[in-house]
């Protein structure tokens, strides 16, 4: 069905950018390690980053699309796009200006642990003066994005990220020949990449705007219904889309005390978002636009069919990423990471994080699906109070188990974060008429739990059969390449045992939604 096709779409685009995004952090750990300048860059690049998915994949994205649905029905869509980008553009910049000129005390709120490490805070503060601007490119090119999802336009914003990922890499290979070889001078530069970056992936995204045939216009401004409407939406999209980029955060918040912590988990954050980013975005790009679309049209069945679908290719993914992640997480940082300046110690604290963290994948993927059960029909309410049960919860146990289990504490909070999340989740969609799974999937989703859990079981003995010939001491080329033959023969073992048991016609045409 053209839902599962322009899912696969968005999650291959995604899976591109996610690939470069890895390669950027294995040359930013080898160069970095995970020092002070380190933590000086990931509170630099968190911060904007947290904005732009926050509202590049949450306020902007699911207020944007229901409401510009009903505008189309009023023959008002263009006028509703260009105020809304006019206005989503001013409050960007007063923020990024208010941010500029109050970052250190900034950076004592959400890092307050620098202020115990000499020369932290300063850093982290010039570094997040430079990023920040990129938070002014994220205010243009999400409603852009936005714009060209509601028109069957998805993968130009799933692309576009790579290019930060291509600038990071062009800097760091360039950096040996300008003679650039400190932590903190890489620290510097490594922050202007994120800058112009960011105006390379807004110039693709107008580009392919222009090229299909659309516009966006800043115009002057007014403050009608439909655009009250989508800030008051806005808001507690922010917050209901935005739970794992939030709870990310919190960690940063609670680690920054610990030396090093910050770096773990942020690179164990990385590992763990790349299923999770492919799940999330494919389905917050594709699905999204779908549901709003039967919604509107009162159409029952196709909603059904299109929810189930989701929820089936969300599960196929995230449940064996997930348990992959928990068995392979310490081949997998080793061979990602360790090298330069990262070490061991490193690569053993960020494995621990890693697997925290993939334990609640699942149940990311799984809030993926049922969130835009609300948001097709501009029912914010339940989702946010969810949402904000879910972080409370994280705070809590952030701040119980980070004293016993330091990183890890924090990895295992968000995870179960994420599973109060879910299960609040269901219970609203159920209790509002909204959940309604068709017999394929009632079917399929046991079997694929079962499939993945035979698969966990066959990578932890294989682990133990390959993971003396992955050491730091090993050629680079060996050590990747036995990790690709495991990941690879895992997966493939899951797609054999998903058909076997009945859970897919064809593994194949899962991925490729036909």
């Amino acid at each position: 069905m053209a839902f599962l096709r322009n899912a696969a779409s968005v999650g291959f685009a995604t899976l591109f950018s996610r690939i470069l995004g890895f390669v950027r952090d294995t040359m930013v750990a080898a160069a970095l390690g995970a020092g002070p300048a380190a933590d000086a860059f990931v509170v630099a690049f968190r911060l904007p980053s947290l904005m732009r998915r926050l509202f590049a994949e949450g306020a902007v994205n699911t207020a944007f699309v229901p409401l510009h649905a009903e505008a189309e029905k009023r023959g008002e869509d263009q006028a509703f796009s260009d105020q809304v980008f006019t206005q989503v553009a001013l409050i960007f910049f007063i923020v990024s200006a208010l941010a500029l000129l109050a970052m250190p005390l900034l950076i004592r709120v959400i890092a307050p642990g620098f202020t115990e490490s000499g020369g932290r805070v300063d850093l982290a503060v010039s570094l997040s003066r430079i990023t920040f601007t990129y938070c002014l490119t994220t205010a243009l090119m999400v409603v852009a994005s936005a714009m060209l999802n509601v028109n069957g336009h998805f993968t130009a914003s799933a692309y576009a990220p790579a290019l930060v990922n291509v600038v990071t890499i062009a800097g760091l290979l360039a950096a040996p020949l300008m003679g650039w070889r400190d932590e903190e001078t890489l620290a510097r530069m490594l922050a202007w990449t994120i800058f112009f970056g960011g105006i390379a992936q807004g110039a693709l995204v107008f580009f392919v705007l222009w090229h299909s045939g659309l516009s966006l216009r800043l115009v002057r401004l007014r403050w009608n219904g439909a655009v009250r409407r989508f800030f008051l939406l806005a808001l507690p999209g922010v917050v209901a889309a935005g739970v794992t980029q939030v709870n990310a955060f919190v960690g940063l918040v609670v680690a920054s005390p610990d030396p090093g912590a910050v770096t773990w988990l942020y690179y164990a954050d990385r590992v763990y978002q790349l299923p999770l980013g492919i799940v999330a975005v494919a389905l917050g790009n594709a699905l999204l636009p779908e549901l709003a679309r039967a919604s509107a049209q009162g159409n029952v069945e196709a909603e059904r069919t299109v929810f189930s679908r989701a929820a089936e290719f969300a599960a196929f993914l995230s449940l064996p990423a997930g348990l992959a992640l928990m068995v392979l997480a310490g081949p997998i940082v080793s061979v990602l990471f360790e090298r330069g300046a990262f070490n061991a110690t490193d690569g053993a604290a960020t494995a621990l994080a890693l697997a925290g963290f993939a334990a609640g994948l699942p149940a990311f993927a799984g809030a993926k699906v049922l969130q835009p059960l609300f948001f097709a029909r501009t029912q914010m309410r339940l989702p946010f109070i969810v949402a904000l049960t879910g972080m409370a919860a994280d705070v809590a146990l952030s701040l119980a188990l980070f004293p016993v289990w330091r990183q890890t504490g924090i990895a295992a909070a968000a995870a179960a974060s994420g599973w109060i999340n879910l299960f609040l989740l269901a219970i609203a969609a159920w209790r509002s008429g909204l959940l309604h799974v068709d017999a394929m999937a009632v079917k399929r989703l046991p079997r694929l739990v079962l499939a993945a859990v035979l698969m966990a079981v066959a990578l932890w003995v294989s682990r133990d059969w390959v993971e003396p010939w992955m050491g730091s001491d090993k050629s680079s080329l060996l050590r990747m390449g036995l990790l690709g033959a495991l990941c690879g023969a895992g997966f493939g073992l899951y797609c054999a045992l998903a058909w076997i048991l009945g859970a897919t016609e064809n593994p194949l045409r899962q991925l490729r939604g036909t």
